[in-house]
């Protein structure tokens, strides 16, 4: 079996193929390109998979794993209710909500499995999703077939476990932006990460380090440790057992991220199979993108998928829709918190309706209720191609539709019979249409507002 690690800093891109069979395990060859640009342009990855195929031959490349730099991802520890990592999966993306410094709809996270001791307590790292999704896209395009996307602190995790199995200690790393992690028997308990510039500030520097230890006590560390190219001054001196990381013999001069992203495939268990983005994962997503909701808005998903025309709740009660409408919210619930039932379904809806109803009345909005317009959406959605609502809301008097779509074509033919369904008199705008048809998924805003009610921009 053969594995590509990826790694991507603000100077180059490096690559490690390794293969690995049942009876001997060792590295193919390295290589590396410099960056024309901070962390790669299309034609720094082109030149990245010339050098690779190089490497490996004629032929197709092996699937690779990309690790992406620090200054890119966030970290938090979350505190779930359940213990087991399968769940905490699902539910933990509801903890990172309103608590990082980009849109909840933006967030693309998973989690590390949590040590002995510290049951329902994890690790999340997550990033932007356009920016992973932009960088996946861009690798494919230049031929890589990527199994998987991870982040740094993983790919220190691997590269660690494969010379030090269950390694309890500081690992450190200054090989991309400075990274720390605290390893108990191979399981991450803490980490942070700092900027290159902190190294002008090394008290700051050691205080970050000390919390990664949970170290309350003034002097010398004394937890042993793993280094990843050289400790700053500050830490040199008071770190004691500091032991550098070594490649194997025929690495060379092999970038160790993109060691550890290649081994990362081997190391499935110790990691929990960290995944922001796989291929696969992406597949089955935009296939049930139509059908799945937000768990914060699956009141209105629901009811803008389901309604056929300006039915009435009431009306729905009295038909066999309310059945169906009802399997599709647990289906839901279950899929992102397994083990938690969804009850009053309908009450849900209505309290939905009742939320859109009292904006629209708040802000003097001169629209239909709201009933009649989520059956005037429901009723504009193409019935061929790949396009979805996610979520509608009032916005300063204006209705708000946004979801995703296949192409920027289906939206245009939303917005189109959104216009005739609305009237003439209305306004029907793309507000915002973000990221690559080639992915099959493109992100949208449409306002509706009635002629001559629009705010100067």
């Amino acid at each position: 079996m053969k594995s590509l690690g990826i790694s991507i800093s603000r100077h180059n891109l490096s690559a490690v193929l390794w293969e690995q069979t049942l009876f001997a395990s060792g590295m193919v060859g390295t290589c590396t390109v410099p960056c024309e640009e901070p962390f790669g342009s299309p034609g720094d990855i082109a030149r990245l998979a010339e050098e690779v195929h190089k490497i490996a031959g004629a032929g197709s490349l092996p699937p690779a794993v990309l690790s992406l730099p620090p200054a890119w991802t966030f970290l938090r520890r979350v505190t779930l209710p359940v213990p087991d990592l399968p769940r905490a999966k699902k539910m933990h993306i509801a903890e990172l909500e309103g608590n990082l410094p980009i849109e909840d709809e933006e967030i693309l996270s998973d989690i590390l499995p949590s040590s002995a001791g510290a049951t329902g307590t994890f690790l999340a790292i997550a990033a932007k999703r356009s920016s992973v999704e932009n960088t996946v896209a861009a690798f494919t395009a230049a031929g890589f077939l990527l199994d998987r996307a991870i982040t740094d602190h993983v790919s220190l995790l691997c590269a660690v476990l494969s010379s030090k199995d269950a390694f309890s200690g500081l690992v450190f790393s200054d090989r991309n932006d400075l990274v720390a992690l605290r390893l108990s028997e191979g399981t991450v308990v803490s980490a942070r990460q700092f900027p290159e510039s902190i190294g002008t500030a090394p008290e700051e520097l050691e205080s970050g380090i000390r919390e990664v230890l949970d170290a309350d006590a003034h002097g010398i560390l004394s937890h042993p440790s793993v280094v990843f190219g050289n400790l700053p001054p500050s830490l040199a001196e008071n770190l004691l057992h500091a032991d550098p990381f070594v490649l194997p013999d025929d690495a060379g001069d092999a970038s160790p991220l993109a060691y550890g992203a290649a081994l990362s495939a081997f190391y499935s268990k110790e990691t929990g199979g960290f995944s922001l983005r796989t291929s696969a994962e992406a597949e089955s997503e935009r296939t049930r993108q139509q059908f799945r909701v937000r768990i914060a808005a699956v009141a209105a998903a629901v009811a803008i998928l389901a309604a056929s025309g300006s039915v009435g709740i009431a009306r729905w009660a009295e038909t066999k829709k309310v059945a169906r409408i009802r399997a599709e919210i647990r289906k839901e619930f279950t899929k992102a918190v397994p083990g938690v039932k969804a009850k009053q379904e309908m009450a849900q809806i209505r309290e939905k309706i009742r939320s859109l109803d009292r904006q629209r009345k708040e802000l003097g909005a001169d629209f239909p209720e709201a009933t009649s317009m989520l059956g005037k959406v429901s009723r504009a959605l193409p019935k061929d191609g790949d396009i979805s609502v996610l979520e509608v809301s009032f916005d300063s008097g204006r209705l708000q539709v946004e979801g995703n779509a296949g192409s920027s074509q289906l939206i245009e033919t939303f917005r189109t019979a959104l216009l005739t369904a609305f009237g003439p008199e209305t306004d029907v705008t793309v507000q915002e249409a973000e990221g690559s048809a080639r992915n099959g998924n493109v992100r949208y805003t449409i306002l509706i507002e009635k002629e001559g009610e629009g705010r100067a921009s």
